[in-house]
C-alpha cells in the first residue's frame, strides 16, 4: 500500500517536474525570440515636428534628419552668423558656437572672433536675407543677400553663399563646417580643402 502511494507521488512529482521544465523551455525560447526581434528591428522613434518659427514640417529619426530640417536650420544659423550689429555680435557668436562640434570649435571660434574684431573696429552692421537653401547629404548651401552698413550708411549689398556641414548626434545638431563658397557651385570642394581632409 505504501509502495503504491509512493509510486503515485513519485509519478505526480515527475509529471510536475516535466511540466515546469517544459514551461521554462518555452519561456527561454520566447525570451530568445524577443531579444532577436529587439536587436533586428528598427526601434528608433521618428518624430514629425511643425514648430511655429519654421515654415515646413520635418522629421528627425535617430541620428538622421530630413532635408527640410537641415535646410531650415541652415537658414537660421546663416542668419544668426551673418546678421549683426556691434552691440549684439558677441551674443550671436556665442549662440552660434553652442552648436559647433567639438572638433571644429577652435577653428570656427577663431574665425568668428577675428571677424568680430574687424566688425567692431569699423562699426559695421549687416542683415542677411536667405533666398535659397539646398541640401546634399549632410551639407547645406544657403544663398542670400547681405546688406552691409557702416554707421547708418549702406556700403555694400552682396549676393553670397555659405556652405554648412551638419552632424546629428543624440538628437543634437552639430555644425562641423561653416564657410563662404562660390554661389554657382556651393557644393564643390576646392582641391586644397580635399587634401586637408
Amino acid at each position: 500500500m505504501r509502495i503504491k502511494r509512493f509510486r503515485s507521488n513519485l509519478s505526480t512529482a515527475q509529471w510536475g517536474n516535466r511540466m515546469w521544465s517544459g514551461i521554462a523551455l518555452v519561456m527561454v525560447i520566447s525570451n530568445l525570440m524577443l531579444v532577436s526581434h529587439v536587436m533586428v528591428s528598427d526601434s528608433r522613434e521618428k518624430t514629425i515636428v511643425v514648430p511655429p518659427n519654421l515654415e515646413r514640417p520635418f522629421s528627425v529619426q535617430g541620428d538622421e534628419a530630413s532635408p527640410e530640417y537641415l535646410s531650415q536650420m541652415g537658414e537660421w544659423f546663416a542668419s544668426l552668423a551673418l546678421s549683426y550689429t556691434p552691440k549684439n555680435l558677441d551674443y550671436r557668436i556665442n549662440a552660434f558656437l553652442r552648436y559647433v562640434a567639438p572638433e571644429s570649435y577652435s577653428v570656427l571660434q577663431t574665425q568668428l572672433q577675428e571677424e568680430a574684431k574687424r566688425i567692431k573696429r569699423n562699426e559695421m552692421s549687416a542683415m542677411f536675407f536667405p533666398v535659397d537653401a539646398k541640401v546634399r547629404g549632410d551639407f547645406v548651401a544657403i544663398k542670400g543677400q547681405q546688406v552691409l552698413r557702416v554707421g547708418k550708411e549702406i556700403v555694400a549689398e552682396n549676393s553670397i553663399a555659405y556652405r554648412m556641414k551638419f552632424r546629428l548626434q543624440d538628437g543634437f545638431l552639430h555644425i562641423i563646417e561653416f564657410k563662404e563658397v562660390n554661389r554657382e557651385k556651393p557644393f564643390e570642394i576646392p582641391v586644397e580643402d580635399r587634401e586637408a581632409r
